[in-house]
C-alpha cells in the first residue's frame, strides 16, 4: 500500500505543477521534486522495515501506524490538488473554491516536510533503522527458518494419516523413469516436508534403486554455496578434501557431474520461488539423465520454474486433511503419549473440537498434543477441555505458533500483494468471495495502477494476475470462471487459518475493523481512537435502536473504506444517529451496502458530497430512488446498482456527469420516471457496462464509449435495437459481448438475417436467444468467441450438435422448450472440445441421441429433464463415467434403466470417484447414483443452481 501510494505521489505531482506552470514557479516545482525524490524512498524504506519488525514493539508498531498516516496523508492532498486544478473558473466560483490552490501545495508541503522530519528523528530514538541496532531482516528470516524447520521437526515424527494415497501416486512418479521432476506444493503446516521425508528415507532403505541420495534445505534466506557444499557432501562421502578450498563454480560443476553420469536423487526442501531456482541450476543436469528432483514449496510458480531441465514433471498440490482424517490423527498422537487410560480418554474425547480449530492442517493438531503433553494432572486436563479454544491458541503460541509459521507466507509475500492478500481476509470465514468485486475494491483503493499494467491490459486484468499469484503461493483458493473469455476467476477463498492470519496482521496494522454489534445496545468495546483503523465494516445484523456509534468527526476523516451489511430479512430499524450523516467521512474512497430495505430504514445522507468516493453499491438491497447528488461524485470509478431482483429502483439522468466512471452495472429492471432514456455520452473511460437495456438507454450513447471492453445487454422483440447493438458489437475487436434477446420470432427473412448478423459479431461469448429461428447458419459463420449458448424455443429441424460441436470456445449449451424438435441427434467423435455443462431441457420429440467415443471429452454436469422419449444405447453412455453430476428428470424408463447398468458396472469398475446422478420422478419421488449429495433445480430456471455456498458479501 505504501509503495502505491509514494509511486503515485510522486509520479503525479510534477505533471500537475507543469500543466499549470504559470500559476507557480520553476524553483518551486524544482524544489518539491527534488525534495520528494529524496524523502520518499526514506519513508518508503522506513515503512517496510516497521511492519517487518512491529509485532516485536509496541512503539515500532505505532510507529508504523503514524508512516501509514503519512503516506495517506499525501495521497490525500494529492487528489484535492488533483480535483482543484480540474474545476473550471465557473465551478469553482460556484463551488467557493480556493484560488490559491499553489499557496495550499506549499502549505501541505511544509506540514509534509516537518513530518518527515520528525519521524526520521523518532525512528532513530526507537531503533527502527538497522544503524540504530535494529534487527536486520536476514536475522528475522534466520529466526523464522529456524521455527520453520522446528515445526517439520514435529510433522516428520508422526504417522501419515490420510496420505496413504498420495504417497503412492507420489512414489510411483519418483520410479518412473521418464519423470525427472516431483514437486510437492501447498501450504505451510499442511506437512510436505514430513510428506517429502518419509519418501526419501524409502529411497535410502532401497539401495538399488539410486547411486545416491541427498537432502538440502533451501529456506528463504539461503546461500548458494552451503547447498552446493552439501551436496558436495553427500555425493562424495570419502573425499577428503577440504570442501571450503574448492571454489564455488567447480563444486557446482562437480555436483552436477556425479548427477549427470550416475542416478541420483536431490531434495530440495522449502524452494520459496523462481529465483532461488535460478540460483541453484547450475548444479543440476539438463538434457538425458536418470537422476531426479524432489522439492517442496508453498509457491506453485517455483515448481513450474524446474521444468527447465524436466523432460517430464508431475506438481502435486497436498490437499487439507478432512475432519476424520485430522480425528484419526489426534487419536493415534494421543495413544503414542504412554498416558494413563483416564487421561488418554479425557483428550481423545477432546479431539473432534480441536480439530475444528485446526482447519484440515495436521500441525497444529501436533502442536496442541505436545502442549497438553506438559499437563501432569487430570484436574489441569478438565482446565484446558473448559477453555479449550484458549488453550489451542496457547498451544499454538507455546509449541512455535501456527500463525507465526504460516506468516512466512505473509511476510514473502511482495509489497504490492500484502494489501490485497489483507482484503481478502475480511470477507466471512469458508464462504466463496466473488473476484470481481475484490478486483473493484483493490482498484478503488489505488492498489492497482495504470503503471502496473502489462501491455495489453487494463486494472481487472492486473487485478485478475494479482489473484492468480496469490492462489500459486497457496494463499488463497481459486474456482475458474465458467466462461472465461469474460473473467478468469469465479471467486475464491481463504482457508480458516489464513484467514485467521490475514484477520491478525489487519488487525496489527489497521486495515480494517470489524462490528457486528455483539455487545447489543452498548456501544462497541472500543473507540476507534483506541484502536484506529482506516477501513470499517459494520453489520446490523444484532443492532438494536438507541445503540450509537462510539466514532467522531475527527476519527471518520482517516476511514477509506466504509462497508455496511444487513441480512435480507432484517426488521425496520432506526439507523445510528452518528451514522445518519456521511458528510464527515471526508476522504472515503469506497462506501458499499449490502441487504438493506431503504423503503423502511432510512438511508445515511450526503452521499453526493463524499467527493473522494471511487465505488458506491447498493447491490443486494432495496432502493426506491437513487440520489440525484450522485451526480456529484466526479472521482466515481464504480457504480453498481444490482438491486434486489423484483425490486423497482428510479434513477434520475445524473450518470453522464460521471466522467471517470470505468465499471457500471445496472439493476435487471429499473425506471427513470420522466426523464426519458438515460443518457451515457461522454463516459469515454468506461469499461463495463452490465445489464444495458435498450428500453431504458440512450442507444446512440454506446458509439462514444470507446473504451468499452465488456457489456451484457437485454433486448425484447426489437429488430432495430439488435441492429444497432450489432454495429456496435462489430466496431470493436476488444469488446466482449453478452446479448440476452427475447420474444423474437425469425419467421420472416429479414429478422433471421438480424440474427445471423448477431451470431456473425466476433465480440459474442455469451448468447441467450429467445425464439423461433428454424435453422442455425453453418459454423465458420458463427463467432468462434461463443462460450455460452441458451436456445429456448428455436424449434430447429436441423440437428444443432453438428453445428455447434465445432465452435472452439463453446463451454455451456442449453437447449429449452422445443428448440429442437426432430428425432435424432448426435454427438460426434472430437466433437464440442471445450463443452463442460450441457442441459437438454423439455424436448418432447428427441427420440434417439449419439455421442460417439471421443465427443465431449470435458464435460462434467449434464442435465436430461422431460425429455420423455429420450434412449440411448449402452455404448453411448460411456461418457458418463467423466461426468462429475447428472441430473435425469422425468426421462424413458429404459433410459434409467441403462444408467443404472452403466452406474452399477462402474463400480464393479471401482471408477472413482462416481459421478453424482439423480433421478426425479413426476410424482416427486427421487432416487439418487453415485456416492454424494447434488444439486437441486429449479423447474423454471433457464440452468442448474450451483452446489457452491453462495457468494457473499465482506466480513460478515
Amino acid at each position: 500500500m505504501a509503495d502505491a501510494a509514494v509511486t503515485f505521489f510522486l509520479e503525479n505531482l510534477k505533471t500537475v505543477l507543469l500543466k499549470h506552470h504559470k500559476l507557480v514557479s520553476g524553483e518551486t516545482i524544482k524544489e518539491h521534486e527534488a525534495y520528494l525524490k529524496n524523502e520518499m524512498p526514506l519513508i518508503k524504506a522506513l515503512q517496510k522495515d516497521a511492519e517487518r519488525r512491529q509485532a516485536a514493539d509496541e512503539r515500532i508498531r505505532l510507529f508504523s501506524r503514524n508512516i501509514m498516516d503519512l503516506i495517506y496523508r499525501i495521497q490525500d492532498a494529492m487528489e484535492n490538488i488533483t480535483m482543484e486544478l480540474e474545476l473550471t473558473p465557473f465551478r469553482r466560483m460556484v463551488q467557493n473554491s480556493s484560488t490559491d490552490v499553489f499557496g495550499e501545495i506549499d502549505a501541505e508541503m511544509e506540514e509534509i516536510r516537518n513530518r518527515v522530519e520528525y519521524l526520521s528523528r523518532i525512528a532513530q530514538v526507537i531503533g527502527v533503522t538497522e544503524a540504530a541496532g535494529g534487527e536486520s531482516s536476514s536475522g528475522t528470516a534466520n529466526r523464522s527458518s529456524k521455527l520453520s524447520r522446528q515445526a517439520n521437526d514435529h510433522q516428520r515424527k508422526e504417522h501419515f494419516v490420510g496420505r496413504v494415497e498420495e504417497m503412492e501416486v507420489l512414489d510411483s512418479y519418483i520410479k518412473d523413469p521418464e519423470c525427472r521432476v516431483i514437486a510437492i506444493w501447498g501450504l505451510g503446516g499442511l506437512g510436505k516436508t514430513a510428506l517429502a521425508k518419509k519418501l526419501y528415507q524409502d529411497v535410502q532403505e532401497d539401495k538399488n534403486h539410486f547411486y545416491a541420495v541427498a537432502w538440502v534445505y533451501v529456506s528463504q534466506d539461503f546461500e548458494a554455496r552451503r547447498v552446493f557444499e552439501d551436496l558436495y557432501r553427500k555425493f562424495y562421502p570419502y573425499h577428503r578434501e577440504d570442501v571450503s578450498e574448492i571454489p564455488t563454480r567447480e563444486l557446482a560443476r562437480r555436483v552436477c557431474e556425479i548427477q549427470r553420469d550416475r542416478k541420483c536423487l536431490v531434495v530440495l526442501d522449502e524452494i520459496w520461488s523462481r529465483d532461488a531456482w535460478e540460483t541453484l541450476r547450475i548444479a543440476f543436469p539438463s538434457g538425458d539423465t536418470a537422476s531426479k528432483i524432489l522439492m517442496t514449496t508453498r509457491v506453485r510458480q517455483a515448481a513450474e520454474a524446474v521444468d527447465i531441465v524436466a523432460e517430464k514433471r508431475y506438481i502435486h498440490r497436498l490437499r487439507y486433511l478432512t475432519e476424520d482424517e485430522s480425528c484419526q490423527l489426534f487419536r493415534e498422537r494421543v495413544l503414542l503419549m504412554d498416558l494413563p487410560d483416564n487421561e488418554a480418554d479425557k483428550i481423545i474425547e477432546m479431539g473432534k473440537k480441536v480439530v475444528k480449530f485446526c482447519d484440515g492442517l495436521p500441525l497444529p493438531v501436533i502442536n496442541f498434543l505436545q502442549f497438553v503433553a506438559t499437563k501432569h494432572h487430570l484436574e489441569d486436563l478438565k482446565v484446558v477441555h473448559q477453555n479449550l479454544e484458549s488453550y489451542v491458541r496457547k498451544s499454538q503460541e507455546s509449541a512455535g505458533s501456527t500463525l507465526q509459521l504460516l506468516s512466512l507466507s505473509y511476510d514473502d509475500l511482495p509489497d504490492f500483494l500484502k494489501p490485497c492478500f489483507l482484503y481478502v481476509g475480511n470477507f466471512r470465514e469458508n464462504i466463496r468471495i466473488d473476484a470481481e468485486k475484490l478486483y473493484l475494491f483493490w482498484v478503488a483503493e489505488g492498489l492497482i495502477s495504470l503503471q502496473d499494467c502489462e501491455e495489453g491490459e487494463r486494472l481487472k486484468d492486473v487485478a485478475a494476475r494479482y489473484l492468480n499469484d496469490l492462489a500459486q503461493r497457496s494463499i488463497v483458493e481459486v474456482q475458474e470462471e465458467e466462461l472465461p473469455a469474460v473473467t478468469m476467476f469465479k471467486s475464491c477463498r481463504l482457508n480458516p487459518l489464513m484467514q485467521k492470519l490475514s484477520l491478525f496482521k489487519s488487525k496489527e496494522q489497521g486495515f480494517f475493523k470489524v462490528e457486528d454489534f455483539g455487545r447489543g445496545r452498548r456501544p462497541m468495546h472500543d473507540s476507534l481512537s483506541q484502536n484506529q483503523a482506516y477501513r470499517l465494516a459494520i453489520n446490523f445484523d444484532k443492532y438494536e435502536d438507541g445503540c450509537d456509534f462510539p466514532l467522531e468527526d475527527n476519527e471518520k476523516k482517516h476511514i477509506r473504506c466504509l462497508l455496511f451489511s444487513v441480512k435480507k430479512n432484517r426488521p425496520r430499524f432506526v439507523w445510528p444517529r452518528k451514522l445518519s450523516s456521511l458528510v464527515a467521512f471526508k476522504y472515503l474512497r469506497i462506501l458499499d451496502f449490502d441487504g438493506f430495505d431503504f423503503r423502511v430504514i432510512k438511508r445515511p445522507q450526503d452521499i453526493g458530497k463524499l467527493v473522494h468516493l471511487k465505488y458506491l453499491s447498493f447491490r443486494n438491497c432495496i432502493l426506491p430512488k437513487l440520489p440525484s447528488s450522485v451526480g456529484n461524485l466526479t472521482q466515481l470509478l464504480i457504480l453498481d446498482l444490482r438491486v434486489r431482483p423484483l425490486s423497482k429502483i428510479t434513477i434520475p439522468n445524473v450518470l453522464w456527469k460521471l466522467k471517470k466512471l470505468m465499471h457500471l452495472y445496472f439493476p435487471e429492471s429499473f425506471d427513470t420516471r420522466h426523464a426519458g432514456k438515460l443518457r451515457l455520452e461522454g463516459l469515454t473511460k468506461l469499461e463495463t457496462l452490465v445489464n444495458f437495456n435498450t428500453g431504458m438507454l440512450n442507444f446512440e450513447g454506446l458509439f462514444q464509449l470507446t473504451n468499452l471492453r465488456y457489456i451484457s445487454s437485454k433486448i425484447a422483440g426489437s429488430s432495430e435495437e439488435i441492429v444497432c447493438i450489432t454495429k456496435r458489437m462489430n466496431g470493436d475487436d476488444l469488446l466482449c459481448t453478452s446479448l440476452e434477446i427475447r420474444n423474437f420470432d425469425c419467421y420472416a427473412e429479414e429478422k433471421h438475417s438480424v440474427f445471423r448478423n448477431v451470431l456473425e459479431c466476433q465480440s459474442l461469448a455469451v448468447l441467450f436467444m429467445e425464439g423461433h429461428v428454424f435453422r442455425l447458419p453453418v459454423h465458420d459463420r458463427i463467432s468462434q468467441n461463443l462460450a455460452k449458448i441458451v436456445l429456448v424455443g428455436s424449434q430447429l429441424v436441423e440437428d444443432p450438435m453438428k453445428t455447434l460441436q465445432h465452435l472452439p470456445k463453446l463451454r455451456v449449451l442449453i437447449l429449452n422448450d422445443d428448440a429442437f424438435v426432430e428425432n435424432e441427434m448426435i454427438c460426434s467423435a472430437t466433437g464440442f472440445i471445450e463443452l463442460e455443462n450441457l442441459e437438454l431441457w423439455n424436448l418432447p420429440n428427441l427420440g434417439e441421441w449419439i455421442v460417439e467415443d471421443r465427443a465431449m471429452p470435458k464435460l462434467s454436469t449434464l442435465a436430461i429433464v422431460n425429455c420423455r422419449k429420450l434412449k440411448m444405447p449402452p455404448e453411448g453412455l460411456q461418457f458418463v463415467r467423466r461426468l462429475q453430476q447428472m441430473n435425469v428428470w422425468e426421462v424413458h424408463e429404459e433410459l434409467e434403466k441403462s444408467l443404472e447398468k452403466v452406474e452399477e458396472q462402474m463400480r464393479m469398475d471401482n471408477v472413482q470417484p462416481l459421478p453424482k446422478i439423480m433421478f426425479k420422478h413426476p410424482s416427486g419421488d427421487d432416487k439418487q447414483l453415485g456416492t454424494a449429495r447434488v444439486a437441486l433445480h429449479d423447474a423454471n430456471s433457464d440452468a442448474l443452481v450451483a452446489e457452491d455456498p453462495e457468494l457473499d458479501s465482506p466480513c460478515f
